[in-house]
C-alpha cells in the first residue's frame, strides 16, 4: 500500500499560520503598550494630568456630563471607582481603547489586503512610536485612532456587504454620531459623508431605493445621539465651542509647518507636546510616500477615495493645529500597507516564475520589517528612559508618594495647582487618610508632604518652625527631590 506524500499545506501549523500570527500580534500589542505605559516612559505629562482635572468634574447631571470627549473621561472614571487611583488606572482607559483600535485596524487591513501583507503592516505599526506613545498616554487623543478605525471598519463591512450587515449599519450610525463628542469629527463627518455621495458606489448604498428602508434604524439612531449631544451644548457654551474647536486654531501657518516638520521629518532628535521626533521611522514613511502614490494612481476606487478624503481633511486640521497629528494614524497606516503591498506585487512581477527570486524577495522584506520593528521598539524605550528631555516631561511622583503613604495613618499634602487633579482623584477614590491644604499650617499634628514644585514658591519663613524629616527622591540625576516630609519641630 503507497504512503501518501505529506504536503506542506497538511501540516496543523501551517493550517493555522494566520490564527496564530493573529493570536500573536494581539499579545505583543498588549504587552508593548502595558510596558510603555508603566516604564517607558512611566509618568504623566502635564496633558495627562490636565485630562484627570475634568474626569474629576464628571457627574451625573447636565453640567457634569457637558464636556468634549465624555467616553474616555467617563470611561476613566469608572476605572477610578473600580479599582482606585494609579499609573495604570489614569492610563487603562487609553490602553483599552488603543487595543480595541489596533484591533479595528487589522480587520480593516485584512479586508482590503492579503493576510501576509496585513500581519506585516500590524507588526510594524504596533512597534511604531507614534501609535505606542498615543495608545499610553491618558488623553482624549486616543479618541482620534478610535474613532476613525471604527468608522472605516464599519464603513467597509457595508459596503461589502460582509455578514450581517444590518448590524455593521448599526454600529456605523452610533459610533459617527456618538464621536461627535469629540473636537473636530463633525468636520470629518461631513466631508466623508460629502465625498461618499460624490463617488458612485457608496452613494448606491447610502441613497437608493433598494436600500432606503435599511438604514431608517440606524439613522433614527444616529438622529438619536445627535440629538442628545445637540441637547448638551445648548446648555454648554463651553462644550460647543470645545467641539467647534475655531478657538484652538492657530493661524501661525509657518510657525505651525515647522512643528509638523520637527515631528515627521528633522533628523536631529527633539520633544514636542512631551513626544520625542520623529514620531514615525523614516523607513516607514518611504512606505507610505510609496503606498500614496500607488493610491494616486487607482484614486478612482473607493477605497482610495476614503483614504485620500480622511487625509485630505485630517491634513488641513493639523497645519492649523499640529498637536492633532493623532487623526492622521489610520489614514497614514493604511497607506503604510499600500506601501508593502506594493513593494511585494513590484517585486513579484520582475520575478513571476522564478521560485528563487521570489523567496529572496520574501527575505529581504522580511529581514527589512524586523529591522523595521526591532529599532523601533529599541528606540522607543530607550528614548523615553534615557533621553533627558523626554524624561523631565514625566510625572512619576504619584507612584513614588503612594509608597510611603501606605505607613502613614494621617497625613497632610501641599502641591502646585498643575499637580492638584491627581491627588483630588487619589483622596477621593483611594487615600481616605490625606487631605490637601492650600498653605503650610502654624501649629502641625500630622506629617505634611510639600512638593518640590511648592515648596519653591512657599514662603522661608513658614519652614522654619517645621522639621525636615525625610525627602523623597527618583531616579533623575537633576531636580530629583520630589516631596518633603516635615512634621514639628517640638520633640
Amino acid at each position: 500500500m503507497a504512503v501518501k506524500k505529506q504536503q506542506v499545506t497538511d501540516i496543523f501549523v501551517y493550517k493555522w499560520r494566520y490564527f496564530f500570527g493573529y493570536i500573536v500580534l494581539v499579545l505583543l500589542y498588549i504587552g508593548a503598550v502595558v510596558t510603555s505605559a508603566l516604564y517607558a516612559p512611566g509618568g504623566l505629562t502635564q496633558s495627562e494630568i490636565d485630562a484627570i482635572k475634568t474626569t474629576n468634574g464628571l457627574s451625573f447631571s447636565i453640567d457634569g456630563l457637558a464636556v468634549a470627549n465624555l467616553p474616555f473621561h467617563a470611561l476613566q472614571l469608572i476605572f477610578f471607582k473600580l479599582f482606585g487611583v494609579s499609573l495604570l488606572t489614569i492610563k487603562a482607559p487609553a490602553i483599552l481603547l488603543s487595543i480595541i483600535s489596533s484591533i479595528a485596524i487589522f480587520f480593516l487591513l485584512k479586508r482590503w489586503f492579503k493576510p501576509s501583507v496585513a500581519i506585516l503592516s500590524m507588526l510594524i505599526m504596533i512597534t511604531t512610536a507614534q501609535f505606542l506613545f498615543i495608545g499610553q498616554s491618558a488623553t482624549p487623543a486616543i479618541l482620534y485612532v478610535f474613532y476613525a478605525a471604527l468608522i472605516l471598519l464599519f464603513a467597509t463591512l457595508t459596503l461589502q456587504k460582509a455578514k450581517i450587515t444590518w448590524l455593521w449599519r448599526i454600529l456605523l450610525a452610533i459610533t459617527a454620531a456618538a464621536s461627535l463628542l469629540t473636537p473636530y469629527f463633525w468636520y470629518i463627518n461631513l466631508g466623508l459623508l460629502f465625498v461618499a455621495l460624490l463617488h458612485p458606489h457608496p452613494r448606491y448604498y447610502l441613497i437608493s431605493r433598494k436600500y432606503r428602508r435599511r438604514w431608517l434604524i440606524p439613522f433614527l439612531l444616529f438622529c438619536l445621539v445627535t440629538g442628545a449631544i445637540a441637547y448638551l451644548c445648548l446648555k454648554s457654551d463651553t462644550l460647543r465651542s470645545s467641539l467647534l474647536g475655531f478657538g484652538a486654531l492657530n493661524f501661525n501657518i509657518a510657525s505651525n509647518l515647522k512643528v509638523l516638520f520637527y515631528s515627521y521629518l528633522r533628523i536631529e532628535p527633539s520633544v514636542v507636546d512631551g513626544q520625542i521626533t520623529p514620531i514615525m521611522d523614516f523607513s516607514a514613511l518611504i512606505l507610505i510616500f510609496l503606498g500614496l502614490a500607488k493610491s494616486f494612481q487607482k484614486r478612482a476606487s473607493a477605497r482610495s477615495s476614503m483614504i485620500w478624503s480622511w487625509l485630505f481633511l485630517a491634513l488641513i486640521l493639523i497645519i492649523f493645529d499640529p498637536q492633532l497629528t493623532a487623526i492622521i494614524v489610520v489614514p497614514l497606516f493604511i497607506l503604510l500597507a499600500v506601501g508593502i503591498e506594493t513593494l511585494m506585487n513590484e517585486w513579484y512581477k520582475l520575478f513571476p516564475k522564478n521560485p528563487y527570486a521570489r523567496g529572496t524577495g520574501l527575505v529581504f522584506i522580511s529581514a527589512l520589517i524586523i529591522v523595521m520593528v526591532l529599532g523601533g521598539s529599541f528606540r522607543y524605550v530607550d528614548g523615553y528612559q534615557h533621553y533627558p528631555l523626554a524624561a523631565r516631561e514625566f510625572n512619576s511622583d504619584l507612584s513614588l508618594l503612594k509608597k510611603k503613604l501606605s505607613a502613614d495613618k494621617e497625613a497632610a499634602l501641599l502641591v502646585s495647582e498643575a499637580e492638584l487633579p491627581i491627588y483630588k482623584a487619589l483622596i477621593k477614590h483611594n487615600a481616605k487618610n490625606l487631605h490637601i491644604v492650600d498653605s503650610i499650617p502654624s501649629g502641625m499634628h500630622q506629617p505634611l508632604y510639600i512638593s518640590r514644585a511648592a515648596r519653591q514658591h512657599a514662603p522661608k519663613a513658614s519652614l522654619k518652625n517645621l522639621y525636615l524629616s525625610s525627602i523623597l527622591v527618583n531616579s533623575w540625576s537633576e531636580n530629583g527631590d520630589r516631596f518633603y516630609l516635615y512634621t514639628s519641630s517640638e520633640k
